[in-house]
């Protein structure tokens, strides 16, 4: 059996609403007729399916990463749904100095506090 090691980018289940979404700017970024060609479907019908208008099938999504080589949608459902509360906590925890680092910038700039 093999063991499968994934490394998670930094916010990415926080960054989008749900796996349409993510999808979405995904394609956006490549260009929708760039898009729609590889994945065999017409601009239009593309464009309802990521904007909910009509049901977006998991093998356009699957033709996508095959075609452009970006799991960035598996990446997001595996950050989303994959994820124990431990890993989120130590990701959280990792944060903070460079986040309080930036708050005390800000307060000595805005004049709240002395640098």
């Amino acid at each position: 059996m093999q063991q499968l090691s994934l490394t998670f980018e930094p916010g990415l289940a926080q960054r989008y609403a749900n796996v349409r979404e993510c999808f979405a700017a995904c394609v956006y970024q490549r260009g929708l007729g760039r898009v729609a060609a590889a994945c065999d479907v017409a601009p239009s019908n593309l464009s309802a399916m990521l904007s909910g208008d009509r049901n977006l099938p998991t093998d356009v999504v699957e033709r996508y990463q095959q075609e452009f080589k970006d799991n960035t949608p598996s990446l997001y459902m595996a950050a989303r749904y994959c994820q124990d509360a431990q890993t989120i906590q130590q990701q959280a925890m990792a944060q903070l100095p460079g986040v309080l680092a930036q708050l005390q910038a800000l307060m000595a700039a805005a004049g709240t506090v002395k640098a």
